[in-house]
């Protein structure tokens, strides 16, 4: 190896353990003094995972058994599973755009309040829609519930 390829190396070297040092400290000054203020009180930066985690959990069961398809798509009509699926992945990217918000003073603390509360509400329905899709048949009734949970679900997403 040439001297100017060890230098090369020593410095590419050099700048990955730099970088990682960096990334490292941002992301420890963010969870220490994560505290800012955007005219309606003190607010604490807010990780996307850890609102997902609390927010939602049992809407990513609902997203894994939609993967699954099988299991639901025997119980609703082609229509109302597309609506289901899509229901599901724009309530993924809202809950991205409340935090974002969130943190960069573009969503105010009582709508992040009233976010908090629509998303408990789709989770609740969530796992509705999954208790009627795990049992291997459905009564009229039930099939009939379950489409008007998936409705439900669409409008309020």
């Amino acid at each position: 190896m040439t001297r100017n390829a060890k230098a090369v190396a020593l410095a590419a070297i050099g700048t990955a353990i730099l970088l990682v040092i960096v990334v490292s400290a941002r992301d420890l000054i963010l969870r220490r003094h994560g505290s800012f203020d955007c005219g309606d009180g003190p607010r604490r930066t807010i990780d996307i995972r850890d609102f997902t985690t609390q927010s939602s959990a049992y809407s990513v069961e609902l997203e894994a058994n939609l993967a699954e398809k099988a299991k639901i798509s025997t119980k609703l009509n082609p229509v109302q599973l597309q609506h289901l699926s899509e229901a599901v992945q724009q309530a993924q990217e809202f809950r991205k755009y409340v935090v974002a918000g969130y943190n960069s003073c573009a969503v105010t603390k009582a709508h992040y309040e009233q976010y908090g509360t629509r998303f408990q509400a789709l989770d609740s329905l969530a796992r509705r829609i999954d208790e009627l899709a795990a049992k291997p048949s459905l009564a009229p009734e039930e099939t009939a519930s379950l489409a008007a949970l998936v409705s439900q679900y669409w409008l309020i997403n």
